[in-house]
Parts: structure tokens; C-alpha cells; sequence
């Protein structure tokens, strides 16, 4: 009996192994299977760059959007990577022996696949085989897609790709249904763009303007606030005087009233008088230019006339000039100065003050030519000054010797005949 029972547990102890040698058969041919292991495949082997590292193992392999096999395994040195491909036979014949290999994303976010790219013109004359080497594609595209690959993906680790996967569902979830409508307002905004494209140099040139207007308004904002503050200042000083203001007002209504009756009773006489005074006003205005420099004249010689008194004494500078000749049979007195505004050396004169010829109806005469009537030369000779000061010593009752040189120059013109004016 025991030893029937020891049989039992051998026998059941050896089923039990059987039954997990089998169960690991099934699951390393599962496995297998899974792997391809017994699928025949042609076996190439591709040279890539650091990208590479990028690819995980069952990878795809296409050429021209087919797929043509897979990725195997991965094996890295730090400088390069080594891709180990599997293609299926019914695909080697249409893969040359010299394409090369690009590694692309399926999605912006997706995994990575070898895209085989054949060339424009085969050299090698025959289809890839098992144990070639292929390498990765060296063209000026295929390096350009590379650096940029090799630069999108610290973007893409920086913007989240999860988060900005969800914003693109939700956005793409909001545009669902909507095809018509977006499609319509695209049309819509091609027509306005179509209608705007004509008119974009003046659209141009007035953003330039506008830039250049807010530079000015930009210069005077301290100066625009200041008026600002100034106004806000002046409006509180409105509301506080509103009761004067309404006064005040009022009283110009008044004002306004009587200014109206009086303009309706003298607006002919007002009229009138602007008519008369027009002549008037216009010889004002074309003498206009003298005014400054008579006003200021006349303040100079306020303090000429202040200097000439000082101390209780007269002090004043004669200036001795010929008579202007008398009018002669044939000359009229007239006025026919027409020379304008002139100063005349105004407000600082010049002294002696210089000769001016008026038309005054007389005939010209050059005073010092010797020739014409009146003309008389001024002497102050030795001899004369003697005679002069005989002549006045007696009505001074001083010496002849103690008369004044100045006696001379007022007595002499006489004596001669000749006027004497003080300037």
C-alpha cells in the first residue's frame, strides 16, 4: 500500500514537471514567435549617428511609406549607432544595395522609424542583401532634417508634449463639425485680404506716420500732462467761482443787450468813421517802423535832458548850421517828401546831426559849394575873436581878454549875418 502511494507521488511529481517544461515551451515559442524568431528575414546592418540612439527595437522600416521590416536591436558606442534590420524577403528585390536610411518621426509627439531612401540612379546594379551595411543619409536634405530633429527634441521636452498634446485634442476636439463654417470664413478673409493688398503701401506709410506722430506725443507728455493738471486745477477753480461765473455772466448778457442797442443806432456812424479813418490809419501804418525808434528816443533824451541841468547848471552842445535859403520867384511852398519811414539816426543820433535834403519847393543848393544866397562861411579865426571879444567885453563888463571863446561862436554868425539856432 505505501509503496503504490510512493509510485503516485513520483509519477504525479514527474507529470507536474512535464506540465512546466511544457507551459515554458509555450511560452519561449510564444515568445519566439513574437520575435519572428522562425520568420525568415534578410538581416542588413545600418551606420547612423547620434539620432539613432533615439530608435527603440521594433521599430519600422519602410521605403517610400511601405513597410519593408524592423528594427532588431540598438547598440551604441557614444559617437554612433549601430542599427541591426530585419527586411522581409518579398521586399528585398525592390530595396537597392545603395539607398540609404533617414531617421523620421511618425508624428510630431510619435516614435521614430527608418525611412529607406533609394537614389535617383542605382549604382550598384543589384538589391540589398543579407550582411550589407547601409548608412545614413549624408545629402544636404537629409543633413538639414537631422539638426533639425537633433534641435526639436529639447523643444519638445521643454513645451510638454503631454500637455500640449491634451491642448491640441481639446483644440481639434473644438473644431470638430466645423469644417463648413471655418472654410467659409477663410473664404471670407482671403476676399478681405484680396481687397486689402491693394491699399497695403498706404496702410505702410501710415504706420510710419503714426509712429512718428506718437514719437511727437511721446517728446510733449510731460508738457500734455502739465496741461492736463493745469486743466483739472482750472476746472476745480470753475466749480468753486460757478456763483461769480453765473454772475459775471449774467452781467455780459446785460452788457450784450446794451452793446447791441448801441450798435443798431451808430453801426452807420461806426461805418463812417472807419471809412474816414482809413487814410489815416494807412499813413500810420506805413510810418508804423519810425515808432520804436522815436519812443526810444524820446526816453534818451529824457535822460539828455536830466544830464543837461545837472547841478543847477545848463550843459548843451551848439551846433551851428546854415539858414535854409528863402523861396525865389517860380518856387511854391509844397510837401512832396515821399522818402518814407526813416529814424534819421534815431534813438542815438548822430551829432552834428547830418544834412537832409527836403523837397520843400526850393531850389538845391550845396551850402558849402560858396555859391547861392545865404551862403556865408563860418570863420573863428584869431582876428575874429579879437574883434568879437572887443565888441562883447563892454556889454559883459569884462576884459577883452576874459570873453569866453564861446562868445565867438554865438556873437561871430551874427556879425556876419548870420542865424543862430540851439539844438
Amino acid at each position: 500500500m505505501s509503496t503504490t502511494t510512493t509510485t503516485s507521488a513520483k509519477r504525479l511529481r514527474v507529470y507536474g514537471v512535464l506540465f512546466l517544461l511544457v507551459i515554458a515551451l509555450l511560452l519561449s515559442l510564444t515568445v519566439a514567435v513574437y520575435q519572428q524568431v522562425f520568420t525568415p528575414v534578410v538581416r542588413v546592418t545600418l551606420e547612423a549617428g547620434t539620432l539613432g540612439n533615439q530608435l527603440e527595437p521594433r521599430a519600422d522600416v519602410k521605403l517610400r511609406g511601405l513597410l519593408v521590416g524592423e528594427v532588431r536591436e540598438v547598440r551604441a558606442d557614444g559617437e554612433k549607432a549601430t542599427l541591426s534590420l530585419a527586411l522581409k524577403p518579398e521586399h528585398v528585390p525592390r530595396i537597392p544595395a545603395d539607398v540609404h536610411a533617414r531617421l523620421l518621426p511618425k508624428t510630431l509627439f510619435g516614435e521614430k522609424y527608418v525611412d529607406l531612401v533609394a537614389p535617383a540612379s542605382p549604382g550598384a546594379g543589384r538589391h540589398i542583401r543579407d550582411g550589407d551595411v547601409i548608412t545614413q543619409d549624408r545629402t544636404t536634405v537629409g543633413i538639414e532634417l537631422q539638426r533639425l530633429m537633433n534641435d526639436l527634441l529639447p523643444l519638445l521636452r521643454t513645451v510638454q508634449p503631454a500637455k500640449l498634446n491634451a491642448t491640441l485634442s481639446a483644440f481639434a476636439t473644438a473644431l470638430d463639425g466645423r469644417g463648413d463654417e471655418i472654410g467659409d470664413n477663410l473664404t471670407r478673409l482671403d476676399a478681405y485680404l484680396r481687397k486689402l493688398n491693394p491699399h497695403m503701401p498706404s496702410l505702410r506709410e501710415d504706420i510710419k506716420r503714426f509712429a512718428d506722430v506718437a514719437e511727437v506725443y511721446g517728446d510733449a507728455a510731460p508738457d500734455l500732462l502739465r496741461i492736463l493738471d493745469n486743466t483739472l486745477t482750472t476746472s476745480r477753480t470753475v466749480v468753486e467761482q460757478k456763483d461769480r461765473l453765473a454772475s459775471f455772466l449774467t452781467s455780459t448778457a446785460t452788457v450784450s443787450g446794451t452793446a447791441e442797442a448801441f450798435l443798431d443806432e451808430n453801426a452807420d456812424r461806426i461805418i463812417t468813421l472807419g471809412r474816414v479813418s482809413r487814410p489815416t490809419l494807412a499813413l500810420f501804418a506805413r510810418y508804423s517802423p519810425e515808432y520804436p525808434c522815436l519812443l526810444e528816443g524820446l526816453v534818451r533824451q529824457e535822460a539828455a535832458s536830466e544830464e543837461a541841468f545837472r547841478g543847477g547848471r545848463m550843459r548843451i552842445t551848439l551846433e551851428l548850421v546854415h539858414p535854409r535859403p528863402p523861396y525865389r520867384p517860380g518856387e511854391e511852398p509844397r510837401y512832396a517828401e515821399r522818402s518814407g519811414p526813416n529814424c534819421r539816426g534815431l534813438p542815438h543820433p548822430n551829432v552834428p546831426a547830418p544834412h537832409t535834403k527836403l523837397r520843400d519847393g526850393t531850389k538845391d543848393v550845396d551850402a558849402g559849394s560858396g555859391s547861392g544866397a545865404g551862403n556865408t562861411a563860418v570863420s573863428s579865426t584869431a582876428a575874429e575873436q579879437r574883434a568879437v571879444s572887443a565888441l562883447v567885453a563892454p556889454v559883459m563888463g569884462v576884459p577883452a581878454d576874459r570873453v569866453p571863446p564861446v562868445a565867438t561862436l554865438l556873437f561871430g554868425p551874427m556879425a556876419r549875418g548870420t542865424a543862430v539856432s540851439v539844438a
